[in-house]
């Protein structure tokens, strides 16, 4: 082969090389993963006050406030004193952003550690926790201190990480928290910020007054479920947006599992075009023993095809394997459209990068056995709050107060009324609230919301001077 032929093969060779995937894996790649959760009534509502924390993280964590987000227990007024007075169900509050992390994977031939600054804003709501350590802001921060106000979908609040170091070899904090540990689970560069803070990822979170991207309707009487877009607000007029996956999700008591997928819905910026209906019931027959890994196996598939790898896809959804997959309720997961993601939570990346987002839309849904407990504890005696001053102190006493559901035997007898309270799940203040505001007369539930604290968080506004349990999300 003559030297001409020789290197036009060369160069051939090059360009292919170039254009390959294999060529692009070179450059940086940044990918983030994480979740958007609200509750929805039958109407495709959302209701207020779900800034409760089920999966909490460790106290090394930075917070906004460390009262925003509480247990999702707060069901008396003696643990409330002991949040001090912080606001256990914010009457604002439709939204929580749970869990984003973002990964650094730098190409083999970076110089490291490199130096990089990240940047994310959050329209609408308030970044709460952070690690490592970031320069934050929000409306009501001032020297450090965080003054609880108003929330509205006007309200922004930014997270800023300047000068990180990637690629560098410091370990993270010592914690043998799972749902901290979980997320490290992934090949990617370590960060140290400027305090000397490092970890495998950036870590963030918050709370929001927000609707979802998608609306979720319930007629009980067709059993039927429908589903809607919520996009006009975020989109230009005739935009059209891709929800490029969904899932009907049950998860029994005993912990069964049924699922229907919803596939891919296009939505447009009228939010009264039907996207998808399905029976909002499932038969016995569809409670079968794979299921559980049947869906976690498409969302997977899901997850990488948003750019994800598949060490990061299994560290999300193990992550979130208790909330999503083993906790009793009925849910709407679905992949959120790249451009609400945007627009919601703009990220900024100093360095020229492949940036792949990745989050999951959660909706909670209520049940006709929401609604039953909802109705006994309306229904019942007046309630009597003084048993919770004799359960003893011990383990079985800090599992019941921090919201577990396993928290064990208390040493005292619970109220009927109170163990409705407890089948209501993660969000049962909320529950207990809204369906309180939508009776027309006083019943048994606004005296189980005096008896035990439950009335919502009221923000120093002099608009709010009244009933704050009647304020509603704008």
């Amino acid at each position: 082969m003559s030297d001409g032929i020789t290197r036009w093969f060369a160069s051939a060779i090059l360009l292919v090389a170039l254009f390959s995937g294999t060529a692009r894996a070179e450059g940086w790649a940044v990918h983030e993963w994480g979740t958007f959760t609200v509750l929805q009534d039958e109407l495709g509502r959302e209701l207020t006050g779900v800034n409760i924390d089920d999966e909490p993280v460790p106290r090394f964590v930075h917070n906004l406030s460390r009262f925003l987000l509480n247990p999702a227990f707060l069901s008396n007024k003696h643990w409330r004193y002991r949040q001090k007075g912080a606001p256990s169900t914010h009457p604002l509050v439709t939204m929580r952003l749970e869990t984003p992390v973002i990964y650094f994977h730098p190409p083999r031939d970076a110089k490291l550690p490199a130096s990089i600054d990240v940047s994310v804003q959050f329209n609408g709501g308030w970044l709460t926790e952070f690690y490592p350590f970031a320069e934050v802001d929000a409306p009501g921060l001032q020297s450090g201190r965080f003054e609880f106000g108003e929330l509205k979908p006007s309200t922004k609040s930014t997270l800023t990480w300047s000068g990180l170091k990637v690629g560098t070899e410091r370990d993270g904090p010592q914690t043998d928290w799972s749902v901290w540990l979980t997320p490290r689970q992934v090949k990617c560069a370590w960060v140290t910020n400027r305090a000397n803070e490092s970890e495998r990822y950036l870590f963030y979170r918050g709370v929001a007054n927000l609707r979802a991207p998608l609306r979720v309707t319930t007629d009980r009487d067709e059993q039927l479920l429908r589903v809607y877009g919520n996009f006009s607000h975020w989109l230009s007029k005739d935009a059209q947006v891709l929800v490029p996956d969904a899932w009907l999700v049950h998860v029994q008591e005993d912990g069964r599992t049924a699922y229907r997928r919803l596939g891919a819905l296009r939505a447009t910026t009228n939010d009264d075009a039907l996207l998808a209906a399905t029976p909002s019931v499932f038969q016995a027959r569809d409670y079968a023993s794979d299921n559980l890994a049947k869906l976690k196996a498409m969302m997977h598939e899901a997850l990488i095809a948003e750019g994800l790898h598949a060490d990061e896809a299994t560290a999300m959804l193990n992550t979130w394997q208790r909330a999503y997959f083993t906790s009793p309720g009925l849910r709407v997961f679905y992949v959120v459209p790249d451009a609400w993601t945007d627009a919601v939570l703009p990220l900024k990346v100093s360095i020229d990068a492949d940036v792949q987002r990745a989050m999951i839309g959660r909706i909670e849904l209520i049940t006709p056995e929401h609604r039953e407990h909802l109705r006994k504890i309306a229904e019942g005696p007046k309630p009597d709050p003084r048993w919770v001053d004799r359960i003893p102190r011990g383990p079985n006493a800090d599992k019941f107060f921090a919201g577990r559901a396993d928290f064990g035997d208390l040493g005292v007898e619970i109220p009927a009324d109170y163990q409705h309270y407890l089948a209501l799940g993660r969000f049962r203040n909320a529950l207990v609230v809204a369906a309180e505001r939508e009776q027309k007369k006083p019943t048994s539930l606004t005296a189980f919301i005096d008896a035990y604290g439950l009335h919502p968080y009221r923000w120093p506004s002099k608009k709010n001077e009244g009933d704050g349990s009647r304020a509603q999300a704008k």
